[in-house]
């Protein structure tokens, strides 16, 4: 916690800002990337200011200095890569698009996970020779999702296409709805129909319901997540939704859940979530669903009795 004060102070964001209330409220809530407390502390505020807050020149500036004090070893690749993001910064800034600018940040933390651990925060396997093409591809897939924010999904989805042979191999374990599913997917992972059709046909079927129930309400998913931009916006949107009053740690989970959909969807489909052999869940899979058990994205397993007054 300590170090996530300093890097907000460094960053110039206000104590008394959205940013940095969820920041800290996040970083009680749970440990970020575990590598070390630098990285910890610029994944959290990467996170928080994804949808609510677009960096200066040189926040940004600053931002990369405080990710780049969590590299564990001086390697020649790592400060080739790090010369290349300031460069980028102190050169392109005024060229980036609103979606990079706000996204950014993720990246550079992303970055800085693959030079330590060899994969990013996600864990998705990056080699250190293919670190500047990784680099650049995230930059690429900003622009591209940027199309998705702010739009319906009915506007953004293919047209529905007949049952293919993968899909009728499983029809036994996709919902009715197989096609309407898949190209949801398709929108969300941009992966091709044909690998998340074999993805979803080795699933266990409590999972599949679940990725069913969040792809089925991926409309209301979105309207949350333009809520997301102040605490109370999104406050309102969700006790309007769901008729109950929800407390400051609720929310927070149920935001962060929001704001993390595509990591556990894409963490589903490649069975990433390894339980834990001494409590037999996944912490990261258990408090991200209960997140979208708070907001009705998924069936709750419990009632929350609190209501509005």
């Amino acid at each position: 916690m300590k170090t996530l004060i300093y890097c907000l102070d460094i960053l110039k964001i206000k104590e008394d800002s959205e940013i940095y209330r969820n920041a800290v409220e996040l970083a009680q809530i749970e440990s970020a990337n575990g590598s070390n407390e630098w990285v910890s502390a610029t994944e959290i505020i990467a996170k928080v200011s994804l949808t609510s807050y677009i960096f200066s020149q040189s926040q940004l500036s600053d931002f990369l200095t405080l990710s780049a004090k969590g590299i564990e070893e001086k390697r020649m690749s790592s400060e080739i890569i790090i010369f290349k993001m300031y460069r980028d910064i102190i050169e392109s800034y005024d060229k980036f698009g609103e979606s990079l600018k706000s996204n950014y940040p993720e990246i550079i933390v992303d970055v800085i996970s693959v030079v330590n651990q060899g994969m990013d925060t996600r864990g998705t396997k990056v080699s250190t020779i293919g670190l500047e093409r990784y680099y650049q591809s995230r930059k690429q897939q900003t622009v591209m999702k940027k199309e998705m924010k702010g739009e319906s999904l009915t506007a953004a989805a293919p047209s529905l296409r007949t049952t293919t042979t993968a899909a009728a191999i499983h029809k036994d374990k996709l919902p009715a709805s197989s096609n309407d599913l898949v190209d949801i997917l398709t929108q969300i992972t941009k992966r091709s129909r044909q690998e998340l059709e074999q993805s979803l046909g080795k699933l266990q079927k409590s999972d599949l319901k679940k990725i069913n129930e969040l792809c089925r309400n991926y409309n209301k998913l979105q309207q949350y997540s333009r809520k997301l931009i102040t605490k109370e916006e999104f406050k309102n949107e969700i006790q309007k939704e769901i008729g109950i009053e929800l407390r400051p740690y609720q929310l927070a989970r149920a935001a962060n859940s929001i704001r993390r959909v595509q990591l556990y969807i894409e963490n589903i489909l490649d069975n990433k979530f390894m339980l834990d052999t001494s409590h037999g869940i996944n912490h990261v899979k258990h408090n991200l669903e209960y997140g979208y058990q708070l907001t009705n994205l998924i069936e709750r397993k419990r009632r929350i009795r609190q209501r509005i007054q």
